[in-house]
């Protein structure tokens, strides 16, 4: 009998628990899709609380030199793969990330040996960003916390903005902890609203966080004033008084279908972890299925997993190829449970190649690594 073993890389999440779906998930696909009953799978765990350079790299290495893991897989921001590509490619193991997209993946800083599954955020709020300035105007807002500033949403929603109107502006409100909290408090950015007056807002508020800011944006009628973008973890529950919020998110997909085949319940989520695990679980299986007497890397390169996003395009070389980016408009009283999501239109979208996309990349960045909830 033949034995892989599979590393699991799982950080926490005081906001969902991003480690523990991912898991159950990969586990239980992973278990129903395997063809070879002669094949026992080891799956060691190890946990890298919230995600960052130095816990990743520890657990990367026990797993490679004590546990000698035939791969790699977890959550891990692009950011961070980045970082410890060159382990994988000395130890020649595979390494495939999993992560929303809260990071650029630069395919410069990868090798044949990583591998990327993401719903890849960061290419979305670019189209977001280029849809709401075409319809909205030109003068839009980004609000969040401390925290979700340091990621790419920023930067992406204004290069979308400057290829719908390079004279278009961008003013933001970051909202700070308090010394001896926890969390931000979302109310802190509305005197800046106020002042601003953007045509549009994009929020990246999540958790508790998120149900504050809302329930304020109502208060103050802005639900009525200001077309307000989101991720969708901005839907969360809270009083909205008997008044409606409509916000509008994105979903992506591959699937050449029409777009009212979309499963929308599936794809615009408050908590994608559970089905990054699962397409993790098919991804493993088929190249396990696949591989035969060959290698590991070789079968990852062949496979070809279907999702609910379509064909899972997993090549770090070329990220996000094929996706098209669909506008979700989102309407609801506070009741997650009661959501109205309404597929609008598919829009404009950005290749990983993009000039002004590559010029960014070689800006500096934010030091922030880990994944997007890993707080």
């Amino acid at each position: 009998m033949k034995t892989i073993t599979i590393g699991l890389l799982l950080p926490s999440s005081t906001i969902v628990p991003m480690g523990k779906d991912f898991e159950r998930s990969l586990k239980k696909s992973l278990r129903e899709n395997l063809g070879d009953p002669e094949i026992e799978i080891e799956v060691v765990s190890e946990f890298i609380g919230q995600g960052g350079l130095v816990k990743v790299e520890e657990a990367v290495s026990k797993l490679l030199a004590y546990d000698n893991a035939d791969i790699i897989t977890g959550i891990v921001s692009n950011k961070i793969g980045m970082e410890v590509a060159e382990k994988f490619e000395r130890s020649k193991k595979p390494f495939l990330i999993n992560n929303i997209g809260e990071h650029i993946p630069d395919p410069r800083s990868y090798n044949q040996y990583v591998f990327i599954n993401s719903t890849h955020t960061w290419q979305q709020i670019w189209s977001l960003g280029y849809w709401a300035v075409k319809k909205f105007g030109s003068r839009g807002m980004f609000v969040g916390s401390v925290y979700d500033a340091g990621y790419a949403f920023t930067s992406m929603l204004k290069l979308g903005m400057e290829a719908a109107d390079q004279e278009c502006s961008m003013p933001f409100s970051i909202a700070p902890v308090p010394a001896g909290e926890k969390t931000a408090d979302p109310r802190t950015v509305f005197r800046h609203i106020e002042e601003f007056k953007p045509d549009f807002i994009l929020s990246v508020f999540c958790g508790e966080e998120a149900g504050i800011f809302q329930k304020e944006y109502i208060t103050r009628n802005y639900h009525k004033e200001i077309p307000l973008l989101a991720l969708p973890f901005l839907l969360q529950p809270f009083d909205a008084e008997g008044n409606e919020l409509e916000l509008y998110t994105t979903v992506a997909s591959s699937a050449e279908v029409e777009p009212r085949e979309i499963k929308l319940t599936e794809l615009n989520t408050a908590n994608p972890f559970s089905s990054l695990g699962s397409e993790t679980g098919l991804i493993l299986a088929e190249a396990i299925n696949l591989m035969g007497s060959g290698s590991l890397l070789d079968a990852l390169k062949k496979v070809k997993v279907h999702s609910s996003r379509g064909l899972l395009h997993i090549d770090s070389s070329s990220p996000a190829k094929n996706n098209k980016v669909y506008l979700v408009r989102n309407t609801y009283s506070g009741d997650v449970s009661a959501i109205s999501m309404d597929l609008m239109e598919e829009l404009e979208t950005i290749d990983i190649d993009n000039k002004a996309l590559s010029l960014w990349l070689d800006q500096p960045s934010s030091g922030w690594g880990n994944p997007y909830l890993g707080v």
